[in-house]
């Protein structure tokens, strides 16, 4: 087994957007000229506390700075600050309790259902592609947003269900920095920190740094993260320049959880349901000591903006993310032993990976307003070039079955690994987009959206000498409209189209597929949305209710006869009812909460699936925290995280049950210090957290705690 080694051209390839990242275009001017010329810088500060879980306005439903009041789509926004305080640290840690949403990670990548629908792909940073398979960490993150239904209008091809959108954290003109430590159950132990400085008039710089190490409460399993993100930042009150670099690198032992056992089967000895896992929920099933993925990836980006006028802008944006994915890995591929049958032993699979992935992504954006008497129009132009590169090789090697209870861990010999995959994907995108958000009077706002995308996908078969080119052009349109009936509360109405083409979810097609895979047209999905927005106890509190119809109605379906074929005519659809009540009850007391209702299924596919609900999508979800939040002193929050019952198979032959998780935290808040005690899974229930399979359930921590001491300066 040989190491991957890049071509001189991927070199020349990197060092070019490399010099493009760190190069914007220079606008040169008289300097007394210039000095005219400069806008008045306008500072807007509001009465919101920094602890009101509302944010001031929001970013990724519109590309632009909006209230969420004006938006005809639920959009969540998470704190990470308030998701470490309880010792959060990745994205699914972030997201747990939020409407809708339904954790499938897999062990070596993030993954998420959001409205009943795969998420893989569907990740941003700052509101560029992040769609490449690792797990994401927190450290350099202000804030999450999630917008809720299709967002190809903004965003091209995707899953249908929404989008997650990472916000960085960016240097300000106020110097402060803070240092972290905590401490936890399971081992943990981490350090944190957080610079910023202003560098004279117009530039400033923030840096965030840091390190953990953690233990679990499976056996076997530990994992070690670390990171660096400095970011510079210029502005003159007309032009301003941000540049950002990240720096991740994570090592852990992959947990795919435990497989459930088989309850029922057939005459001819077939399984016909299954119960959760019946061993204890440390069991590990990998190879231990042997068992790793170590995951490092390098994200930098750009973002140029010049105000041409009082009204008008533009803006020039450029990503670039480079991850190196490699894991050695033995799991469980089968609930049982197949030949012969045996139910007390299961089956085992062992891989090993090498993977790059490579996305850069520009976006050239014309933004401004035209005013009238009655009538004003917001309007966003934009278009958009992507380039994605993934390279997977695997290799393959024995993993001997084990026992259902008491598995033997040790690695055991086996014969040498064998070439198994060497692949090649290419994609390139194109698009263009326009909105236009119009208000009518102080009442009536429009929102309407219209994007052409081209997706190219090439892949090639190393092994085999084997190569397939597919293409897709897509119109995505979006349309809502928000009318204020009474003074704080919205009614709103939306419809949005997506989009999903073949090979544009984890990148990459089969170029020896059998049949017609790599023929088909993209995937559509379509979301029909309406709801009420509302602010309450003169804008302290607000709320939102919301109903949807998200279909996917043009699913893949199989030939009957020929499983090699496919044909374009199912459906799948999720109805639901969403509320969420946030902002602050009285004077320091505040509330975050939101539950949803929904019915994912099937309604047409294979004969086999028709009817059944959507794998890993639970009936309700949400949660309720109620916290005192004074600026110093004693504070304290306590809540309850839901997640309904959901199917762990596509065949709904294993049910997870639902469950209530109980957390809490309290401490102590001086102007410089602070310490926190917070818990997780306080009344230590027993819980099925995910899956992504029969054999694959992971189970939910027991109770843990975590101490946090933090001094800002």
């Amino acid at each position: 087994m040989s190491p991957y080694r890049a071509s001189p051209r991927r070199h020349k390839l990197m060092a070019l957007a490399v010099s493009s990242l760190f190069t914007a275009p220079v606008l040169a001017e008289d300097s007394q000229a210039e000095a005219d010329s400069r806008l008045p810088r306008i500072e807007v500060s509001g009465q919101r506390s920094h602890y009101d879980p509302r944010p001031a306005s929001v970013g990724t439903a519109t590309r632009t700075e909006a209230r969420e009041r004006d938006v005809p789509q639920v959009v969540d926004s998470v704190s990470v600050e308030q998701t470490m305080s309880y010792g959060g640290r990745d994205l699914a840690d972030a997201l747990a309790g939020v409407p809708g949403v339904s954790n499938v990670s897999d062990t070596r990548f993030d993954a998420f259902r959001l409205r009943g629908f795969s998420n893989a792909g569907d990740l941003l940073l700052d509101g560029m592609r992040d769609d490449a398979q690792y797990v994401r960490g927190l450290g350099n993150i202000e804030r999450i947003e999630v917008l809720k239904g299709p967002a190809a209008v903004l965003y091209g091809r995707g899953g249908g269900g929404g989008v997650i959108n990472r916000i960085s954290k960016q240097p300000g003109r106020e110097a402060f920095a803070s240092v972290s430590t905590s401490w936890g159950s399971f081992g943990r132990l981490g350090v944190a920190a957080d610079i910023n400085r202003p560098l004279g008039e117009q530039w400033s710089m923030r840096i965030n740094v840091g390190r953990e190490r953690a233990d679990s409460f499976r056996r076997e399993v530990d994992s070690t993260r670390q990171y660096v993100a400095p970011s510079l930042k210029w502005e003159d009150g007309r032009s301003s320049w941000l540049l950002q670099a990240e720096y991740q690198q994570s090592e852990r032992v992959p947990d795919r959880g435990m497989p459930a056992q088989v309850s029922r089967s057939s005459a001819s000895g077939a399984p016909l349901a299954y119960r959760l896992p019946p061993a204890s929920a440390d069991t590990f099933y990998g190879a231990a000591g042997r068992d790793f993925v170590r995951d490092t990836n390098l994200n930098l980006r750009s973002s140029f903006s010049h105000r041409l006028d009082a009204s008008w802008q533009v803006r020039q944006s450029m990503s670039l993310l480079d991850l190196d994915s490699r894991f050695d890995n033995t799991f469980v591929t089968q609930p049982y032993v197949s030949t012969p049958r045996d139910f007390n032993r299961v089956q085992r699979a062992r891989f090993v990976q090498h993977m790059q992935q490579r996305n850069l992504q520009t976006n050239l954006e014309l933004q401004g307003q035209i005013k009238g008497a009655a009538l004003s129009h917001e309007l966003l132009i934009g278009v958009e070039y992507s380039w994605q590169r993934r390279e997977p090789r695997l290799w393959a090697g024995a993993a001997a079955p084990v026992a259902l209870h008491g598995p033997d861990t040790r690695p055991g010999s086996g014969a040498a690994n064998r070439p198994f995959a060497s692949n090649s994907h290419r994609a390139t995108g194109q698009a263009l987009y326009v909105q236009d958000q119009l208000s009518l009077g102080q009442q009536w706002k429009l929102l309407a959206g219209l994007r052409w995308d081209r997706f190219e996908i090439d892949s090639t078969n190393q092994l085999r000498h084997l190569r397939s080119q597919r293409s897709s052009s897509v119109l995505s349109p979006r349309i809502g409209v928000v009318w204020e009936a009474l003074p704080g509360h919205s009614l709103y109405a939306s419809t949005s189209k997506n989009f999903a083409p073949v090979g544009g979810d984890t990148i990459g097609i089969t170029p020896d597929a059998r049949g017609n895979a790599n023929d088909l047209g993209p995937q559509y999905s379509k979301q029909l949305e309406t709801g009420l927005k509302s602010d309450w106890l003169d804008g302290r509190l607000s709320s939102t209710l919301s109903w949807f119809q998200l279909d996917l109605y043009n699913r893949a379906v199989a030939d009957p006869v020929v499983p090699t074929m496919f044909y374009l005519t199912g459906l799948e659809r999720n109805r639901g009812v969403e509320l969420s009540v946030k902002g602050e009850l009285a004077r320091h007391w505040f509330i975050r909460s939101g539950v949803t209702r929904q019915n994912a299924r099937i309604v047409e596919a294979e004969q086999r699936f028709t009817g059944k609900r959507s794998t890993g999508v639970s009936g309700t979800g949400g949660s309720l925290f109620i916290g005192f939040a004074p600026p110093q002193g004693m504070f304290a929050e306590s809540g309850v995280v839901h997640e309904g019952a959901r199917y762990a198979d596509r065949d709904n032959l294993l049910e997870l049950p639902g469950y209530v998780r109980w957390d809490g935290k309290i401490g102590y808040r001086l102007r410089q210090a602070e310490i926190t005690l917070a818990a997780i899974n306080l009344t230590n229930r027993g819980y099925a957290a995910s899956a992504t399979g029969l054999a694959q359930i992971m189970p939910g921590a027991p109770r843990s705690f975590t101490l946090t001491m933090a001094y800002r300066f």
